[in-house]
C-alpha cells in the first residue's frame, strides 16, 4: 500500500524545517521529576526505621517479661527451699522432742520398776518374816500343846492303871484301851490329848468297836458330840 501524505504538513521542508527546544524548561521539568522521584523513594524507605524500632521495643518487652518470669521462678524456688528448710527444722525439733519424751518415759518406767521391785522385795521379805514368825508361833504352840497333852495323858494313864496309851488293860478277858476309857468318860480334852500324842483312833476294843463307835453309841442328845468331833 502507498503512503498517504498529510496534507496539512505538505508545505514543510524536512531539510529546512527547525524545532525550538527550551532547555531551561526541560531542566526544570527534570528537576521536578527528580524531586517527585525522591519523594516517592523517601516514602518507600521511611517505614524501615519505624519497623526496626517496634521490633526492638517488642524484643525489650519480651526480654523484660522473660527476666520477670525468671525472677518470679527464682523467688518461688527460694520460697520452696525456705519452706522445705522450715519443714525439716520442724521435723528435727519434733523428733528431738519425741525422743526426749520417750527417754523421760523410759527413765520414769525404770524408776517405777526399780521402786516396784524394791517395794516387792520388801513386801516379800516382810511376808516371809511374818510366815516364819507365824510358823515359829505355831511350832511353839504345838510344842507346848504336846507337852501339856503328854502330861495330861500320863496323869490319865496313871490314874486308870494303864502302863502306856497303846497297851490295853485286861480284866475278865476284856481288853480296854485308854482312848476308849476317855471316850466313855466323855472327856473330850483327854481324847484330844491322846490323839495329839499319836494314839490310834482306829484301834478296836474287845467288843470290836473303835473309840468313835463307842462315842456314837453313848451319845445321848448330843452328850458326846465334842468327843465325836475330836475323833472325826
Amino acid at each position: 500500500m502507498g503512503q498517504t501524505e498529510c496534507r496539512g504538513c505538505s508545505t514543510s521542508d524536512p531539510a529546512t524545517d527547525t524545532v525550538k527546544v527550551s532547555i531551561g524548561a526541560t531542566l526544570l521539568a527534570d528537576a521536578d521529576a527528580g524531586k517527585a522521584s525522591s519523594k516517592h523513594q523517601a516514602a518507600d524507605v521511611q517505614p524501615g526505621p519505624v519497623l526496626c524500632q517496634e521490633d526492638e521495643e517488642s524484643a525489650c518487652r519480651e526480654a523484660e517479661e522473660l527476666s520477670l518470669r525468671e525472677e518470679q521462678q527464682e523467688q518461688e524456688r527460694r520460697r520452696q527451699r525456705e519452706e522445705e528448710r522450715h519443714r525439716l527444722d520442724e521435723e528435727q525439733r519434733r523428733w528431738q522432742r519425741e525422743r526426749a519424751e520417750a527417754q523421760a518415759r523410759e527413765e520414769e518406767e525404770e524408776r517405777h520398776r526399780l521402786g516396784s521391785e524394791a517395794e516387792l522385795s520388801q513386801r516379800l521379805a516382810a511376808e516371809a518374816a511374818a510366815r516364819r514368825a507365824e510358823e515359829e508361833r505355831q511350832r511353839t504352840a504345838e510344842e507346848k500343846a504336846r507337852k501339856e497333852a503328854k502330861k495330861k495323858v500320863e496323869v490319865f494313864l496313871k490314874a486308870r492303871g494303864f502302863k502306856t496309851m497303846v497297851m490295853p488293860r485286861t480284866t475278865c478277858f476284856k481288853a480296854t484301851y485308854p482312848l476308849h476309857v476317855a471316850v466313855q468318860e466323855n472327856s473330850a480334852d483327854v481324847v484330844s490329848a491322846f490323839l495329839l500324842c499319836g494314839a490310834d483312833k482306829k484301834v478296836k476294843n474287845s467288843s470290836d468297836k473303835t473309840p468313835l463307835e463307842v462315842a456314837q453309841k453313848l451319845n445321848n442328845k448330843g452328850s458326846h458330840q465334842a468327843v465325836i468331833a475330836a475323833l472325826a
